[in-house]
Order: C-alpha cells, then structure tokens, then sequence
C-alpha cells in the first residue's frame, strides 16, 4: 500500500530550489497552504526494517535541502498520512500555527551544546553509596556551572536558550540568528570546560526545539501506522 510521506514545511520564496527525489527515489512533491509549502512524497508503507537506515538519510537529506536556503518545521520520520486528502486536510486546519512559527523562527537556526562526563573517569570509591551520591551530586553541580557560564558566554548570540537533561548528557539548545553559526563556534571553543566533563557542538540544525507545541506534536491520525 502507499502511504503519503511529509518531509518539512517552509514558507514560499522563488527563489528556494527543491530536490526532485526523496525516500525510495520518489518524487517530491509541493502542497500549497496559502503562504505555507509542505514537501511530501508518495511511499510505499510501510518501510522495511533493513531499508530504515538509508530511507532517514534520504528522508533528512530532503529537508536539509530546504533548510540550509530558508527555516523549515522538519517532521517526523514516520510522519505519514493514508492519503493526500488526508494532508490537505491536516494542513488546512494546522496552516496557521505553522505559519505563525515559521515567520517567529525565519531568521534563527538551532546550535546545540552537550555536556556530559569525561569518557573513562574512574568513580572513587564506587562501592560505598553514600560517595557514590556525593560524587553524583557533585558531578551534577559542576556541570550545571559549565552551563550556567556558557549561558553567560553566549551573551547575545543566544536568542533563546533551553537545557535538556538525557541519557547521553545534558543538552544545551540555542536559538542563534542564521549566519552566526562560526561565531557561536568560536565563543564556546573558548569556554573552557573542566577535566572532568567532556562536551561537543553541532549544528546548525531546524529549530525544532522551539517550535510551539502543536506544531511540534502535530496530530497525525495515520502516524508511524
């Protein structure tokens, strides 16, 4: 069965360029909405698991594509509906949330920081419990420093920052203005981070971790089905 497949949406200009294929080498397709412009693609559903690698590479490569021209709200992997009616009729009724985060985010791309322990750093003591909880604390502490002064660092090349705890670290989002990726490079490559955390940038990246809630927990009826 096919299934329709939605890469991003972008508000129109000219001059942006779009790619001809997608997943699976379909054809990319545009959805009109007003201002609003949603890439998608008619799949084949649903992906097999040994093809899922290479159908997110190809999947991302759409939106990039996009992304590095104008903002973009990228969605989902397996963000699919049963058909383009069933498109139409979510983007007719989301247009203008979407629209209203694409004008607020046009001009920013998100930087992301994360801070995590230094790989191979031997716990003292890990058989009491008690050391182990004041060595955790104390980790916990030392970290949330190094966030608070690359808060302080970036100064007014954050737009907005937000800070995420995961099981890789913590991660730090930045909204930064479209253009100054190098030099928030350059302003965090000159924080220095204490010996026992570790850190890595990347990006830029969509802004998806400011997108306002619905547009970042859209309601697809037919999603990942």
């Amino acid at each position: 069965m096919s299934r329709a497949l939605v890469y991003c949406g972008f508000l129109h200009q000219p001059e942006i360029s779009l790619p001809r294929a997608g997943v699976s080498s379909a054809e990319v397709r545009v959805m009109a909405e007003r201002e609003m412009r949603l890439l998608w693609s008619e799949v084949e559903w649903p992906f097999t698991p040994e093809q899922m690698q290479k159908n997110a590479v190809e999947f991302h490569g759409v939106v990039h594509h996009v992304f590095r021209q104008a903002a973009v709200v990228p969605f989902r992997l397996l963000s699919v509906f049963e058909d383009e009616k069933a498109m139409a009729t979510f983007t007719a009724e989301n247009v203008d949330a979407f629209i209203a985060d694409l004008e607020r985010l046009k001009d920013f791309v998100q930087m992301e920081c994360v801070v995590y322990p230094a790989p191979g750093r031997t716990q003292a003591n890990s058989s009491s419990g008690a050391e182990y909880l004041r060595e955790k604390a104390g980790m916990l502490r030392i970290i949330e420093q190094h966030v608070n002064d690359v808060r302080e660092r970036l100064g007014a090349l954050a737009h907005e920052i937000r800070v995420r705890e995961t099981k890789n670290g913590t991660r730090i989002f930045v909204l930064t203005e479209r253009g100054r990726e190098s030099e928030f490079r350059s302003t965090i490559e000159r924080i220095v981070v204490p010996e026992q955390l570790a850190r890595r940038m990347s990006g830029p990246w969509p802004a998806a971790e400011f997108l306002s809630e619905r547009v970042r927990a859209p309601n697809i009826a037919a999603d990942a089905k």
